[in-house]
């Protein structure tokens, strides 16, 4: 990032309550930002109204899988900052835990419209604004994007393209003078079970009834047993901004652990080990059921 007398500016997408996005607008605000937090519905970020007084944080309505939402958001950021934005954090996105066999397709595309084609589409409005401030975009990824896990394949393979979209963005922006932060980011401590779009339930006919209760734990992130606080993840997350970093950066509860995993041991060694408590060896086939 480039330095001047100016005040820095950052936009988060996702800025719910008891979000990542909302610890980041905190973290970055304490670092001196101007920070513009941005979500659907800015009656849900009560939260940082109310705790920065001092008009750091300008909470804004932006629906990342809306155009005209997204146009509007450039516009006024533009105007506010003479044509400028030092920081872009996409991390607005939803969870979706079902069966692939089970998956309403249409509710699968309103996942990948917003953590994946938001993500896009945002990065390529403000790209003007972070190319003239040679600036940062931060991806928030997910060390979903790197493991196979039962019952989560849509969110998963969501997490695994916003991956190899950030680092492909890294390699294309890098030439324009701005760097690109891929978040492999682990269990943290947020809303994002309870904020779900789809709650996790089977149909009657699911093969995976037998299974349904530990289904049911993971859909409401009972699985979630190492959890990181927001806070110290979005602290780790804007001192690798800061500090020059670019390419993957592994933060959050059980990261490191992931990474290392999913590098040195057998993948289905590690398959093995990741399902043993979520109920895939005590499927009941329905031949079995039947007799």
């Amino acid at each position: 990032m480039e330095s001047s007398a100016r005040k820095q500016t950052v936009l988060v997408t996702g800025c719910s309550d008891g979000s990542l996005g909302a610890a980041l607008a905190e973290a970055f605000a304490r670092r001196g930002f101007h920070v513009f937090a941005t979500l659907r519905d800015p009656t849900k970020a009560s939260s940082l109204v109310a705790s920065n007084p001092d008009k750091g944080i300008e909470v804004m309505t932006l629906d990342v899988t809306d155009s005209a939402s997204i146009s509007s958001c450039v516009a006024v950021v533009a105007a506010k900052t003479g044509g400028r934005l030092d920081v872009l954090v996409n991390n607005a996105g939803s969870i979706f835990v079902m069966p692939l066999l089970d998956t309403d397709i249409a509710e699968a595309k309103k996942l990948f419209d917003v953590n994946v084609w938001g993500l896009l589409a945002v990065t390529q409005a403000f790209a003007p604004m972070l190319v003239r401030s040679q600036g940062v975009v931060l991806n928030i990824a997910s060390i979903a994007g790197a493991v196979s896990v039962a019952w989560q394949g849509i969110y998963n393979s969501s997490k695994a393209t916003v991956r190899c979209i950030s680092e492909t963005l890294r390699i294309e922006m890098q030439p324009l003078g701005v760097r690109v932060v891929t978040a492999m980011v682990g269990e943290v401590e947020t809303k994002i079970y309870e904020n779900r779009r789809v709650a996790p339930s089977l149909p009657p006919s699911s093969y995976y009834a037998s299974v349904k209760d530990i289904i049911f734990q993971q859909g409401l992130g009972a699985m979630q047993t190492e959890n990181e606080k927001a806070s110290v993840t979005a602290e780790n997350l804007v001192q690798d901004v800061l500090s020059g970093r670019d390419g993957h950066v592994w933060r959050g509860g059980v990261a490191d652990r992931v990474k290392y995993l999913h590098w040195m041991v057998p993948e289905r060694l590690l398959e093995r080990f990741l399902h043993s408590s979520r109920g895939v060896y005590k499927i009941v086939p329905p031949s079995e059921i039947h007799q």
